[in-house]
C-alpha cells in the first residue's frame, strides 16, 4: 500500500467517524470546551452507553482523547485538522 493510499484510508475512517449527526453535534460541543461523559449525554440526551459508543468511534479514528480526572473521563478533540474543518463548518453553517 503506497503512502498516499494510507493517507486516504485514514482521511476516510475520519470523515466516516464524523458521518453521524449525534458525533457532529458532541464534536460541536468540544470544539468549545472538554466535556465528561455525563455532560455529553445531556448535551446529547441520549443513554451512556449510546454516548459511549460514539465515544468509540471517534477515539479509533483518531479525533478524541480522554484524560481521567477522578472518577470520570473528560475528553478534547485532539486531531487539530478536525478541530479546524469543524470550526470552518460551524462557522459557516446556514441559518435554519
Amino acid at each position: 500500500m503506497t503512502t498516499q493510499s494510507k493517507t486516504y484510508g485514514r482521511l476516510s475512517k475520519k470523515f466516516k467517524a464524523l458521518a453521524h449527526p449525534a458525533r457532529l453535534k458532541l464534536l460541536e460541543r468540544l470544539a468549545r470546551e472538554d466535556c465528561c461523559v455525563s455532560e455529553i449525554e445531556d448535551c446529547l440526551s441520549i443513554s451512556q452507553p449510546n454516548v459511549s459508543q460514539h465515544l468509540k468511534v471517534l477515539k479509533r479514528a483518531g479525533i478524541i482523547q480522554g484524560r481521567r480526572d477522578k472518577r470520570r473521563i473528560c475528553y478534547r478533540i485532539s486531531d487539530e485538522w478536525v478541530r479546524g474543518l469543524l470550526n470552518t463548518i460551524f462557522s459557516r453553517r446556514r441559518p435554519t
